[in-house]
């Protein structure tokens, strides 16, 4: 019994080191998520985004890539949801913007599509406007 021991602790051990390496970091899930999309795996995409989400909270990109999933599966409400999220956590994010102005559109909300369209002007405007500066 007291030979086994060590070969059973190794292999405890053993294998909190390979679970720890296998984890992926919630960027690492979204970029896993993109290579899923390039595919048209629209399901896998969609698993990696929420498991980007559950590995950080604040993942915006695994927020606005969700967002987008939803849209495709024509789930309007989870979209919408997805991009408020998405600008709670940064409300700079001009293609949040747009992507909530575009999910309103296609739930026939007209307001709320334009003035989410107008803040992604303005938010737009200010970071191409910012880049051009930088340029020179």
């Amino acid at each position: 019994m007291i030979r086994s021991f060590p070969k059973f602790l190794a292999l405890i051990l053993l294998g909190m080191i390979l679970t720890q390496c296998s984890d992926k970091s919630s960027g690492e899930y979204v970029q896993e998520g993109l290579e899923h999309l390039k595919h048209e795996e629209y399901d896998s995409a969609k698993k990696s985004f929420l498991k980007a989400i559950e590995k950080d909270a604040n993942n915006a990109d695994g927020y606005y890539n969700l967002g987008g999933i939803y849209n495709y599966e024509k789930k309007f409400t989870d979209a919408e949801q997805a991009f408020k999220t998405v600008l709670k956590i940064d409300p700079t994010h001009h293609n949040g913007w747009y992507s909530l102005g575009y999910t309103y559109e296609l739930m026939g909300k007209k307001e709320e599509s334009e003035e989410s369209y107008k803040k992604y002007r303005r938010l737009k405007g200010k970071m191409d406007s910012f880049m051009d500066q930088k340029e020179h």
